[in-house]
């Protein structure tokens, strides 16, 4: 943030008539007293400075003429209640510094905002304010900030954005995007692709939150995690240990690509399955598609390397371990194949056939030697 100490490095001012010589431009507005009422109106200029070069709002300044006139320090708000603001009708956050000012006896306070990180800032919430006509009479409610609105800073006033700098802003974004992967890459393949994992730095560093890894099984298993207490240098090289600042949550493991030859549709895999069905079971017996899901349920093959879908395009893909998973499976436990998918009158016919199948005679034993 660029707040400098003394105001003389903000503005231009003779101190002796308190005279302000600096215009309002691009990066500086003046307001001649901070209202608690007219927050709205202020958060338009401070979205207006993170859409375009940054700025600052200096309040206890007059217009015409421009003089320090200072204002009551009694009203103003701290950091902390300007900023819940803020992310209430605006997002994404607007980042910004405080700082009063004494001259001459006189109270002024700043507000200075830098460039958004991750611009364009929208307004997320319109919000209004009562006016009233010169003579007082014919209340109506004029709208401050409008919602989905962008605001940026032309010249010396701030308005909605143009189509030229909107589309510059967006243009920014994406290279921004482009060249933090571009840096990530080159990163991952510093370290080798086997051994890395992705934080999301959303609540890193947060004890009460968990900070979700991202890594392949493979890398998951060989790392150890620190869960509290102080870092412990490992002796066994062979097992590395990290140092956790937060919790750590491993639910989510990113898997490689999966080959085409693993991207079997149930239907797929139905047809696959259907000589073993008949095999065990009869040819009258069939395997409908709907019944895959139940299968790999039954037998708990849901997880990969067996099973994925695809949250996307909401399609479900069985792997080859996943089909051959499945033939030992049915082989193993005919019954509870069965009952995964079939009918209950199949069901019932397969177990009166077990029950009335003669029970095989048990081995003869060796005679006694002479």
């Amino acid at each position: 943030m660029g707040l400098p100490d003394n105001l003389s490095d903000l503005i231009d001012f003779d101190v002796a008539t308190l005279k302000v010589k600096s215009r309002e431009s691009r990066k500086l507005e003046f307001k001649e007293s901070f209202v608690r009422g007219q927050l709205a109106s202020y958060e338009r200029t401070m979205a207006a400075f993170a859409n375009a070069l940054g700025g600052t709002i200096i309040f206890g300044v007059s217009d015409r003429p421009r003089l320090i006139v200072g204002t009551d320090p009694a009203g103003f708000m701290d950091e902390a209640e300007i900023t819940t603001r803020l992310k209430a009708d605006f997002s994404p956050e607007i980042p910004f510094e405080s700082r009063s000012y004494e001259v001459g006896g006189l109270t002024l306070l700043a507000f200075c905002v830098q460039p958004g990180v991750d611009r364009p800032v929208i307004c997320q919430k319109t919000q209004s304010k009562l006016t009233h006509d010169a003579q007082g009479g014919n209340p109506r409610q004029d709208v401050v900030i409008r919602e989905a609105t962008v605001y940026y800073r032309y010249s010396a006033q701030t308005s909605p954005i143009l189509y030229t700098e909107f589309r510059a802003l967006l243009d920014e974004r994406e290279e921004r995007r482009l060249r933090i992967i571009m840096e990530t890459l080159k990163a991952v393949e510093r370290v080798g692709y086997e051994k890395v994992g992705v934080v999301d730095a959303t609540s890193f560093g947060d004890p009460a939150k968990a900070t979700n890894l991202y890594v392949s099984k493979e890398t998951a298993k060989s790392m150890n995690f620190i869960d509290h207490g102080r870092f412990t240098e490992s002796t066994d090289e062979s097992s590395p240990a990290y140092l956790v600042v937060g919790k750590v949550s491993l639910g989510e493991v990113v898997h490689a690509p999966m080959e085409d030859a693993d991207k079997n549709l149930p239907s797929e895999v139905a047809e696959t399955l259907l000589p073993l069905v008949r095999e065990l079971f009869g040819n009258d017996v069939s395997l409908p598609t709907s019944g895959i899901k139940p299968l790999l349920e039954g037998f708990g093959l849901m997880e990969m390397p067996y099973h994925e879908f695809d949250t996307k395009i909401r399609r479900r893909y069985v792997t080859r371990a996943g089909i051959d998973e499945l033939k030992v499976k049915m082989r193993a436990e005919p019954l509870k194949a069965l009952q995964s998918f079939a009918s209950q009158k199949v069901i019932k016919a397969y177990e009166d056939s077990l029950a009335a199948a003669p029970a095989e005679a048990p081995a003869a034993e060796p005679a006694p030697a002479a």
